[in-house]
């Protein structure tokens, strides 16, 4: 867009065309020490009060001396004004982004910059208990929707002037304020410049939360996993810009999201750091024993039952055959039945009202749990199997996603391959896992490439006696190395 005008009248004509039609939009004029000048502000972002003592007040009842009107406005700016956020704007492009930011705007005649003062004062939510990522013993705040908010999170945890913020805008239609927060002395220079490119590459119209950011972050090649992370924690975004990765925080999203990711972090939760070494040994093998069943119990049961049924006891196999008997489907059909079913309901309990999302475990618990086994349409211990992947998904939440789809395969693939293709389709999972990293950090980092040094906190955790004394190097970037600090 074009420069603001010298003249007084174009820019206010300007200002009122684009506006037109827009009743939040608020102009008022005034005379400065003799010259004319406009505010514009944005009804409902700003903060009224601090808008007339802040800013109006000290302009008006001032009396300036000036030489021209480009002293005047240079005085007001260091002189006569009381807001501490104050900016300048040369084009009307920056103007309307300042305006739909939360600032006031000033133009004063014969200047061809405004200055912008913040005063934002627009509603927002408190900072609750996360809930996604609930814990026991950690802290009870998570990011909002506001971005200053976020970044003060941020820095009120790493009290340090090493922590950045780069702030940029994204968005041809409508821009989106988007921060790329990192620790200059602990992050690598070209995972931070890297990350910038990604982002200001991206051809979008606005960003309207953190997903439509995370393709253009992510690996180019096709798996079921992603190699960006999420959070909606402080403290556990501040502990990964601590380990020297980049944390990306965007406008109107509770959710902050950082590179480079790996595969472990989804065994990983903060209250692993405030219980005793051996228990949170015994969850971390616990969240990996539970994934493996998520993607696999449904297939094998499925391949055993099929094809290879004196892999089961005799007495175990008695049972399951005299209730699969009795049904019409083939342990293919009823379980892939019963996962559509399965996540029918749990959608529509997600997306349902609360005042009556109780009803549907109430109907499924009815309808799956009791129906379909006396009706002789499913067999029990397919449904024990269905529930026990169902919780097991659960407990590394993180990969719902992904392992929602990948049971479905292997259980296709166990129907028509029997434990050889269960076996062959794992392998295939482990190898696209290994081979992923968009950041030359491999997702499946320190497993493969295996660092021993660094395993002292991915199967199980060591005391914060050793793990205060060490530096683990997770890999490289392009021949540089990226040294990480541990999750806290």
């Amino acid at each position: 867009m074009d420069n603001l005008y010298i003249d007084y009248e174009n820019n206010k004509k300007k200002f009122q065309e684009d506006f037109a039609d827009c009743s939040d939009f608020l102009l008022r004029e005034a005379v400065i020490c003799g010259e004319k000048g406009f505010f514009c502000v944005m009804d409902g972002l700003v903060d009224s009060l601090q808008l007339s003592q802040m800013v109006v007040s000290p302009m008006l009842e001032r009396d300036i001396s000036f030489k021209d009107n480009l002293d005047l406005q240079n005085k007001i700016k260091m002189s006569v004004v009381n807001s501490v956020e104050l900016k300048e704007a040369k084009t009307f492009e920056d103007s309307y982004f300042f305006l739909m930011s939360g600032f006031c705007v000033f133009v004063l005649d014969g200047c061809n910059k405004a200055l912008v003062f913040g005063i934002q004062g627009w509603s927002k939510r408190s900072v609750d208990e996360p809930s996604n990522e609930s814990n026991v013993k950690g802290a009870k705040e998570c990011f909002i929707e506001a971005l200053n908010d976020n970044k003060a999170l941020l820095r009120k945890r790493l009290k340090t002037h090493h922590l950045k913020f780069v702030q940029i805008n994204l968005g041809s239609s409508a821009g989106t304020p988007v921060a790329v927060a990192y620790i200059d002395d602990r992050a690598n220079s070209r995972l931070v410049s890297e990350t910038l490119h990604r982002l200001k590459s991206a051809n979008l119209d606005t960003v309207a939360d953190y997903g439509e950011l995370v393709p253009f972050l992510d690996t180019d090649i096709k798996s079921f996993f992603s190699c960006v992370g999420h959070t909606e924690r402080p403290d556990v975004a501040a502990s990964k810009l601590l380990e020297g990765r980049v944390v990306v925080l965007t406008e109107g999203t509770p959710f902050a999201i950082y590179i480079p990711y790996l595969f472990s972090d989804n065994f990983q939760s903060v209250d692993d750091y405030d219980n005793p070494p051996f228990y949170s040994g015994f969850i971390r093998v616990l969240k990996y024993f539970s994934f493996l069943i998520s993607v696999f119990l449904p297939g094998i049961y499925v391949a055993i039952g099929t094809y290879h049924q004196e892999l089961i006891p005799a007495d175990l196999l008695y049972t399951i055959a005299s209730e699969e008997i009795t049904t019409p489907f083939s342990l293919t059909t009823e379980a892939v039945l019963l996962l559509v079913l399965y996540e029918i309901m749990r959608e529509a309990g997600l997306r349902l009202p609360k005042t009556i999302g109780h009803a549907v475990s109430i109907i499924g618990g009815i309808v799956i749990g009791e129906t379909t086994v006396m009706a002789g349409l499913i067999g029990a211990p397919m449904l024990v199997v269905i529930a026990t992947t169902a919780i097991s998904s659960y407990v590394v939440y993180s990969l719902y996603e992904s392992v929602s789809v990948l049971r479905f395969l292997f259980i296709i693939v166990g129907g028509l391959l029997g434990m050889y293709g269960i076996i062959l389709g794992a392998g295939v999972i482990f190898v696209n896992i290994c081979a992923l990293g968009p950041y030359g950090i491999p997702l499946s980092s320190p497993i493969s490439p295996l660092d021993k040094h660094s395993l002292g906190d991915i199967f199980y955790r060591e005391t914060w006696l050793k793990l205060s004394k060490r530096r683990v190097r997770v890999g490289k970037l392009r021949g540089a190395d990226i040294d990480t600090g541990k999750e806290k």
